[in-house]
């Protein structure tokens, strides 16, 4: 009678987990998954550094613009795509399409897009010194409260104070540009997940790396000062989840 019992137990866990073990998709389930849909972006992170050289990491969406936000990408064919403008747009002339190519690999693990003008943005620092400009120099020092005006003394047209940084940051549209077999992960028919990475450029604020700063005294005379942080090489990383429009 136990021998009975361990065999009918056995049997029943071998048809529990053959039951429990989910199909894997096909290769060509993945591209229909692609072309069957509109995508949209439903949240992401872009890696870059600050002018202090330290990564930081953004909220991708809080860098594409209002009049982007609604808009969308397909997959039309095996080798085509289009990304579409939405309800909302942000020039009267935008067109309704924007036509790319891509490429999804055999194996289903990467995609490449080819001259995909504005479907990604990076973002834009801006690093310059405060300049005051004054009234007097000697013996003392006496702030202009009319903006733009450059009364300073013409030995000393504008006062930079090197230690002081104005940082902003802006959204640019990225055109034209390659991505090259970019993992793309958490692949369902509802949603997935894109990794790549792009060459760019930030400003170097450490140690008082500086560069050249030009400007114009109130005689209209050129002269420059080395204020301006260096430029250095950077490498964007964004991490981008999709999902169906």
């Amino acid at each position: 009678m136990t021998k009975y019992l361990v065999i009918t137990l056995s049997l029943a866990v071998i048809l529990f987990a053959a039951c429990s073990k989910k199909a894997t998709p096909s290769a060509d389930t993945y591209k229909d998954w692609l072309r069957n849909s509109k995508w949209r972006i439903a949240s992401g992170t872009l890696t870059m550094k600050k002018p202090n050289g330290q990564d930081t990491i953004l909220n991708y969406l809080n860098w594409i613009p209002t009049c982007n936000k609604d808009d969308y990408f397909g997959f039309n064919t095996a080798t085509t795509g289009a990304f579409f403008n939405g309800s909302v747009l942000c020039a009267p002339s935008d067109p309704d399409s924007i036509s790319f190519t891509y490429q999804l690999s055999d194996d289903n693990k990467y995609l490449s897009l080819y001259c995909s003008d504005h479907l990604y943005y990076s973002v834009t620092e801006t690093v310059l010194p405060y300049v005051f400009d004054t009234l007097q120099w000697n013996p003392s020092l006496v702030l202009d409260t009319i903006y733009g005006a450059l009364d300073t003394p013409l030995l000393n047209p504008v006062i930079k104070l090197d230690t002081i940084w104005n940082l902003n940051f802006a959204a640019t549209p990225v055109s034209n540009i390659n991505i090259v077999n970019a993992p793309i992960t958490n692949f369902t028919a509802n949603s997935f997940t894109l990794y790549f990475t792009l060459k760019a450029q930030y400003p170097d604020t450490t140690n008082n790396q500086t560069g050249k700063y030009y400007f114009t005294d109130a005689l209209g005379n050129a002269d420059s000062a080395d204020v301006n942080p260096i430029i250095r090489v950077d490498t964007f990383k964004y991490l981008i989840n999709y999902t169906t429009h």
